[in-house]
């Protein structure tokens, strides 16, 4: 498994856009899929996906593969976003 994270320093783009910037956590495997993602927005409001809840009225999990390199991102440990992911509500 990889695990990595990227800041993305633009606000979406619909009607939620006053979240602002947001910080997405990654779990991928050896075939660079998405299995779990996290998304933190700076007014605090967290997105979680995963193969049990792949979508909802906000977003999606990712379909297609990703790699640190393809975000540009920074690895983190496992522990680290198992933390994360059981933390953010």
């Amino acid at each position: 498994m990889n695990y990595f994270t990227q800041f993305w320093d633009e606000g979406r783009d619909d009607e939620y856009s006053n979240w602002g910037n947001s910080t997405w956590y990654f779990e991928t495997n050896d075939a660079d899929e998405i299995l779990k993602q996290i998304t933190v927005y700076q007014n605090g409001k967290v997105l979680k996906y995963s193969e049990e809840n792949p979508k909802d009225e906000f977003g999606n999990l990712g379909e297609h593969t990703l790699t640190i390199e393809d975000c540009d991102g920074t690895q983190i440990s496992k522990e680290d976003f198992l933390e994360i992911w059981v933390s953010k509500q």
